[in-house]
């Protein structure tokens, strides 16, 4: 039951209110003042009802102590001057008495439903700030680069490609991009084409008229709910040649057609990809026209392992996290735990990084966090590392010795030349600290 705050000092309209509501079922508490309104927490209620003029404050002194509650003002003065006063100090709407009873009872719901959307969007914007922090790249001083030389671009710029390898974080800099962007207020749409029916795509994605006798036209699809904002395109080998075409024609010409005529969509796009436009191209999975549209500006998201120096400190990043999250303040990683996270592939990149190091805090059985925690205890001992490829095998040997043996012992304990190990050393990214 939604709880109302009345502020109203004439009695007979008050009890009248208050049986309305309460016949309504709304839960009413009533105040004849601001002063006493105040003392009876207005925070704790779902919506304030005030009439403006009243003895002492004004009813507009009420909607600051009540934030983030909704406000409705009611005065018998209406006019013009009277309701922009109401709405500018914050009151989510205005009613002008003698008002209808249908009429109060429809304002208060609406007043209630756009708090309910704005408490909405407000744990939805929380949620994401804890799913893909922003903290996330900045740890990284190769996808901090990345993320600065994006934002560099020109906010008017409409078409963005990233390609990487899975897991790489090209969502994720596509959602930083938007949230620091002069968008950042409008919709961020995720078009995951892979998920969508085929039979349903250009409806979907583009609207269009649906297939039946009376040819009702529906909306624009994603691209028209992204419209001032930001729209990620995943998969784009999942689209037919039909619907690239007039994928191309509505992004290329700002419009996509309704029932009087074009209607203008102002859309930056963001192609996501583990291809470049090129390879896409070559396979047949990207139209030539479409791909035009992204060519100036595609960037490519490194892949983890190409970020050597860059592990042991996303790492103890997603550590730190999930210690907070599982309520294991002391955990660590042991040395060896960092070696062998360090001599891993990482195939499936930051996000395989960050699965993985979850599940060891939850399994660990002390505070020491080890290669067999991560599942990765085949690197725990020299002669158990018979499964990693050469490259893996020589980083892991390099950095788990490089300590304690100089270059010549390294070399001579891996069959090659002083020469050779500074070359793949050099190749790898594996520089001696």
């Amino acid at each position: 039951m939604n709880r109302i705050l009345l502020i109203e000092d004439e009695e007979v309209i008050l009890k009248a209110l208050t049986r309305l509501l309460e016949r309504n079922h709304f839960d009413v508490t009533a105040a004849v003042t601001v002063e006493e309104a105040i003392e009876a927490q207005p925070q704790s209620f779902d919506l304030v009802l005030a009439d403006l003029r009243l003895p002492g404050a004004e009813g507009t002194a009420i909607i600051p102590v009540a934030d983030p509650v909704p406000v409705v003002i009611m005065t018998s003065h209406a006019s013009v001057r009277s309701a922009v006063t109401a709405m500018r100090a914050g009151a989510i709407d205005y009613i002008a008495k003698p008002f209808d009873h249908d009429e109060l009872l429809l304002i208060i719901e609406r007043s209630l439903k756009q708090n309910r959307l704005r408490a909405q969007n407000q744990s939805l914007k929380q949620d994401l700030r804890r799913l893909v922090p922003e903290e996330n790249l900045k740890q990284c001083r190769s996808m901090d680069a990345l993320l600065k030389q994006l934002q560099e671009t020109d906010d008017n710029i409409r078409f963005l490609a990233l390609y990487g390898e899975h897991g790489t974080g090209k969502e994720l800099l596509a959602r930083v991009m938007h949230k620091n962007s002069v968008r950042h207020d409008a919709p961020f749409v995720v078009a995951d084409l892979a998920a969508i029916d085929p039979d349903r795509m250009h409806v979907s994605l583009l609207g269009g008229a649906v297939p039946k006798p009376d040819e009702t036209f529906l909306p624009g699809g994603l691209l028209h709910s992204a419209h001032n904002g930001t729209l990620v395109l995943r998969h784009p080998s999942y689209l037919s040649l039909d619907i690239q075409n007039a994928l191309h024609e509505a992004l290329d010409t700002q419009g996509l057609p309704g029932s009087s005529g074009l209607r203008a969509i102002n859309v930056r796009t963001v192609l996501i990809s583990d291809l470049t436009l090129d390879e896409q191209i070559a396979n047949g999975d990207l139209s030539s026209d479409l791909a035009s549209l992204f060519a100036d500006q595609e960037y490519k998201v490194p892949a983890l392992r190409d970020m050597q120096e860059d592990i042991a400190v996303l790492a103890n990043h997603f550590l730190k996290y999930f210690k907070q999250h599982h309520n294991r303040a002391n955990t660590e990683f042991s040395h060896r735990a960092i070696a062998a996270m360090k001599a891993y592939s990482w195939s499936g990149n930051t996000d395989e990084l960050k699965s993985v190091i979850e599940r060891a805090i939850l399994i660990s059985n002390d505070n020491q966090i080890t290669p067999a925690d991560m599942c990765l205890s085949s690197l725990n001992q020299d002669d158990q590392a018979a499964d990693l490829s050469l490259d893996e095998y020589f980083r892991y040997f390099v950095l788990r010795h490089q300590g304690k043996l100089s270059e010549t012992e390294l070399a001579a304990k891996l069959g090659i030349s002083r020469k050779a190990l500074w070359e793949r050393r050099q190749k790898m990214n594996l520089t001696r600290d």
